[in-house]
């Protein structure tokens, strides 16, 4: 038991180190580009104070690429032996995607997204949903007659 624990622990380990040093190099490379974009302000217009532009806020992208979140439903459907609640596939998808939510809005955010791809296969009569408990949905493959 212990040893598993601390693979998956080395895992995430492992996954958060990437990570880092992924934003890391993006954060300098957004460096790099705003001290040239500086440069070229002052090259047109030396008079500007840069210390007076605010930052515009960054809205995060989508958590699916197109289509995607319909193929990563169907695909852990098909390979699951039982029907999936729909809170069970947030997290099997989030964690496919190596996501880890900051807070309940982010989540809440993710939930979202997977609960419209959800609606879409169901109406294209990919999925069924095959009981209800506690007001979440369970989920399979449908059945082809």
């Amino acid at each position: 038991m212990a040893n598993h624990v601390v693979s998956a622990l080395v895992k995430k380990r492992s996954e958060l180190l990437g990570e880092i040093e992924y934003y890391e190099k993006l954060l300098k490379k957004c460096h790099e580009d705003l001290t040239s974009i500086d440069k070229t302000i002052h090259i047109f217009d030396n008079s500007i104070d840069l210390r007076t532009i605010k930052s515009k806020k960054v809205v995060k992208k989508g958590y699916f690429s197109n289509g995607e979140a319909t193929k990563l439903i169907l695909d852990t459907l098909r390979t699951s032996n039982n029907p999936i609640k729909t809170n069970e596939l947030i997290d099997i998808l989030a964690d496919k995607k190596s996501l880890s939510f900051s807070d309940k809005k982010e989540r809440y955010s993710f939930s979202k997204n997977v609960s419209v791809a959800l609606n879409h296969i169901w109406k294209r009569g990919l999925i069924e949903q095959v009981a209800k408990e506690g007001g979440t949905a369970i989920w399979s493959i449908a059945q082809i007659a």
